[in-house]
């Protein structure tokens, strides 16, 4: 059974499971939040088409009921209720019955608490300080030093700081205990140096394969299984925004390569400038 099937998960750790047993509604507010922009500027602007189609059908159903717009004119009905719930107001189309001034009303209070929703939720994205970290492609198994090493590379790709910066990683792979029971179990990987006091260009993370690792019994085979999951997350504190930032990935065994090396990504050009090739991060020699 490979991971797909065992234990769906993206490389940014997001599970494609269903749950059952709780409500179908969710946390709205949550979704709303873990949108992309993309997604989140979609959304509000369908939200906001089909509200102004409903009240338009409203006023349409209505009949003449707005001054100057033409007759059996949906759309001037949605002109005008785009223009009243955005509270433009031309004043080219004017309710003239007090149905019109109900429905107006209703289309006036609709925008408003639109508008505060959007508004708010945009804020609440646009606040939040978020990491940008560059993740390796692959897992490598080799020698440093003479001792078998599990290593992976990280890169800032922002132009900040991140002070205090700590990884954690694990590693997880089904079992079956002596009862019988299947279980997905977690071992944590001591790693040669899980923290730096500033994270702003490149760190090559590297946890030694000896006799204490969980990866020392594991054959090759069993190591570049699918089912073999490797999950590393990082934080810190943002230098610009001075508040606790994340970011984490997955590794499958799949990902991993044996007897490669990284490419260095520090280059010094002919003017004697220092530079890091971040077209070079995931190559490898």
């Amino acid at each position: 059974m490979d991971h797909k099937t065992y234990f769906p998960v993206d490389s940014n750790g997001m599970l494609a499971i269903k749950r059952l047993g709780i409500p179908a509604d969710g946390d709205l507010y949550h979704s709303l939040m873990k949108m992309t922009w993309k997604q989140f500027f979609c959304f509000f602007s369908l939200t906001y088409f089909i509200i102004n189609s409903i009240f338009a059908f409203l006023y349409y159903m209505g009949g003449d009921v707005i001054l100057n717009a033409a007759p059996n004119s949906y759309w001037d009905a949605f002109v005008f209720s785009f223009q009243t719930s955005s509270t433009i107001g031309y004043g080219h189309f004017v309710p003239k019955t007090n149905y019109a001034h109900f429905i107006v009303m209703l289309d006036t209070i609709s925008g408003i608490l639109f508008v505060a929703i959007a508004t708010g939720i945009a804020f609440g994205k646009f606040s939040r300080p978020t990491a940008r970290v560059l993740f390796s492609k692959n897992l490598l198994i080799n020698d440093v030093n003479g001792e078998k090493t599990l290593m992976f590379r990280m890169g800032n790709a922002r132009s900040n700081q991140i002070v205090d910066a700590h990884i954690n990683a694990v590693m997880t792979k089904p079992e079956v205990t002596l009862e019988g029971q299947s279980m997905r179990k977690i071992y944590d990987l001591k790693l040669v140096r899980n923290n730096s006091p500033l994270f702003s260009l490149s760190w090559t993370v590297m946890h030694k394969i000896d006799e204490k690792s969980p990866l020392a019994n594991m054959t090759d085979e069993e190591i570049l299984s699918g089912s073999t999951i490797f999950i590393v997350s990082l934080s810190g504190v943002d230098d610009v925004f001075s508040q606790l930032v994340y970011d984490r990935h997955v590794y499958f065994g799949t990902d991993l390569k044996k007897g490669k090396r990284f490419e260095d990504v520090m280059r010094v050009n002919e003017a004697g400038e220092t530079y890091i090739d971040y077209t070079r991060f995931h190559d490898l020699h």
